[in-house]
């Protein structure tokens, strides 16, 4: 049976590709159904919330995962305050675990598309340096 609504279906399918950036696949994986999709932000969406990349929701909480177990995020906690230095500090251990994580990545799957790796470098420095301008 063939879809009845092929207009509504391309509207949502075309939504969904806006809403990730026009991924198309995981950051750390082979998945490319869009619809597994979910936007990570590998630093916190409160410390740099511009700095964010699509990977499937697998990885997503593997990823969520590791940053709780090491003391990275604040989930649960959010109307904590804390200090300048100590956001400082956890964006800059942060951005270490999201570069370990890519070297794991390259590791794991050295046919990972170069594109994906220099995006991935470029937009760490954009938040680097959106972090500097802010001191």
């Amino acid at each position: 049976m063939s879809n009845p609504y092929p207009i509504l279906r391309a509207r949502r399918i075309e939504k969904r590709r806006k809403d990730v950036g026009y991924a198309t696949r995981c950051f750390y994986c082979e998945e490319s159904d869009i619809f597994c999709f979910e936007m990570d932000h590998p630093v916190s969406h409160e410390l740099d919330e511009e700095f964010e990349r699509a990977v499937c929701r697998n990885c997503h909480r593997k990823l969520e995962m590791r940053r709780d177990t090491k003391g990275l995020t604040k989930n649960g906690k959010h109307r904590t305050k804390e200090s300048m230095r100590e956001a400082l500090r956890r964006y800059l251990l942060l951005m270490a675990e999201d570069e370990e994580s890519q070297a794991e990545l390259l590791q794991r799957a050295p046919n990972t598309p170069t594109e994906l790796i220099v995006s991935a470098d470029k937009a760490r420095a954009a938040s680097l340096r959106r972090k500097a301008q802010a001191l």
